[in-house]
């Protein structure tokens, strides 16, 4: 019975020290595996410290950049609006004379003009022009509409007395054509205005309805009982008109 106690023992102990043998191989092999990738894992920490630490500078000049953008865009705005201020103040006696046939100024497009405007809209005597030429682009073809004049009146007073004589003379008829004169607008602010057209087609309609466009493009409108109206926004005006013009 001893002598089977202790073959159970020693047999015990010797499966004993070989699980503690694999126990300890298993673990030199885990070990061994671990290593490698904790070494990446420490490799992967660091690069993506590294990426916060580069995405944080980038954010910081990101930041930095909108606000010059922002700043930029502010100043680029008024010097924007400093030239479109320039040239509408460059164009103050300049008007636009639309209809009339192409090559009838001759050599001498200031004199012709001049003359054209004081016949046309029977003034005491010709305007003092500095300067009177065809807008710059390629001479129409034979049926189209013909290149406006673009006119520099001398003195401003007469360039306003010329437009309100026109407005009062309406039609102008030259040639068997219809002569129109507008004043001389910047591209921006002509466009703004030309939005309006619709609205005020529609005005036209009603006789007991006043209306005019402001500059440099609002639209004022006084109803038969008094109240006027100004608009900035050509579809705003449209719904006012729509709504309170029976």
């Amino acid at each position: 019975m001893d002598s089977l106690k202790s073959d159970i023992f020693v047999k015990i102990d010797a499966l004993s020290a070989s699980l503690r043998s694999e126990i300890s191989s298993v673990r030199q092999e885990l070990k061994s595996s671990i290593e490698p990738l904790q070494r990446t894992v420490d490799a992967h920490e660091e690069t993506v410290r590294d990426l916060e630490r580069a995405a944080t500078d980038h954010s910081t000049r990101i930041d930095e950049l909108e606000s010059t953008v922002s700043m930029l865009t502010s100043q680029v705005k008024r010097l924007d609006d400093k030239c479109e201020d320039l040239e509408g103040r460059s164009r103050r006696n300049n008007i636009r004379v639309l209809g009339v046939p192409e090559g009838l100024e001759g050599p001498r497009a200031t004199d012709f003009v001049a003359q054209l405007l004081h016949d046309l809209l029977g003034l005491n005597e010709k305007p003092l022009l500095d300067r009177a030429h065809r807008i710059l682009r390629e001479k129409p073809k034979e049926g189209t509409p013909p290149r406006p004049f673009v006119v520099r009146v001398h003195f401003f007073h007469i360039r306003s007395l010329i437009l309100q004589r026109a407005g009062e003379k309406s039609p102008l008829l030259y040639k068997g054509g219809r002569i129109s004169l507008f004043p001389d607008y910047t591209s921006s602010v002509a466009k703004r205005r030309a939005a309006f057209g619709a609205v005020k087609r529609t005005l036209r309609s009603y006789p007991n309805v006043k209306f005019g466009l402001l500059f440099p493009a609002t639209l004022r409108i006084t109803m038969p009982d008094g109240p006027s109206h100004r608009f900035e926004d050509p579809a705003a005006a449209a719904d006012f008109v729509n709504k309170n013009c029976k």
